[in-house]
C-alpha cells in the first residue's frame, strides 16, 4: 500500500502562481503527458491546482531551474523594491497578520528594544510575541492578535506610524 505524501502548507495555490507554472511549463516546451508525469512524481497529484501555495512555490522553483532562470521570489510584484521588503512572504495569507503589520511591528521593537544586535533583538521580539499572545513567530501571528501586540508595544513608548507622540498618551 502506497502512502500518500505528506501535504504541507493548508493555504492553496493561487492564480498568480498557476499562471507562473503554465507559463514556465509553455517555454520549456513540455506535453501534457509529461507535465502530469513531472507532478504525480513530485507531490502525488495530477493537476497543479491540487497543490498548496507553499508546493507551488516549490514546483516553480523546480520549473525555474530546467528552464536555465534563477529563482523568482515568492512574493515578486512590480515595484521598486517588492522583492526586498521583509516579511513580504507572510502577505496574502487568510486571517493572519499581513507583511506590512508584521515590518510595523518590527519597527516599534526597534523603538523600544534595549538589545544591541539584530539577531538579539529577534530573539527578544519572539519572547516578547509569546508573552503577550502566545505564538512563538510573526508567521503564527493572526490579525486579531495585532491590535494587541501594538497596544503593549504603545505602553512601552513606542509610537505606531501615522500616530502623533503628543497624542499618543490621550483619547
Amino acid at each position: 500500500m502506497q502512502t500518500k505524501p505528506k501535504r504541507y502548507g493548508k493555504q492553496a495555490i493561487n492564480t498568480r502562481q498557476i499562471k507562473l507554472i503554465h507559463a514556465i511549463k509553455g517555454k520549456l516546451g513540455i506535453s501534457d503527458d509529461d507535465y502530469r508525469t513531472l507532478l504525480y512524481g513530485l507531490f502525488e497529484v495530477l493537476s497543479s491546482k491540487a497543490l498548496s501555495w507553499a508546493e507551488a512555490e516549490d514546483l516553480i522553483t523546480e520549473l525555474n531551474g530546467k528552464a536555465g532562470n534563477p529563482p523568482q521570489p515568492s512574493c515578486h510584484k512590480a515595484g521598486k523594491h517588492a522583492e526586498t521588503k521583509k516579511y513580504s512572504e507572510l502577505d496574502g495569507r487568510p486571517g493572519m497578520a499581513t507583511g506590512a503589520q508584521c515590518r510595523m511591528i518590527a519597527g516599534m521593537w526597534g523603538d523600544v528594544s534595549r538589545m544591541p544586535d539584530a539577531e538579539s533583538r529577534d530573539k527578544a521580539l519572539r519572547q516578547f510575541l509569546y508573552r503577550i499572545v502566545g505564538i512563538d513567530h510573526f508567521r503564527f501571528l493572526r490579525r486579531g492578535h495585532v491590535e494587541r501586540v501594538v497596544k503593549a508595544l504603545e505602553s512601552m513608548g513606542a509610537v505606531a506610524p501615522g500616530r502623533d507622540r503628543d497624542r499618543s498618551g490621550q483619547a
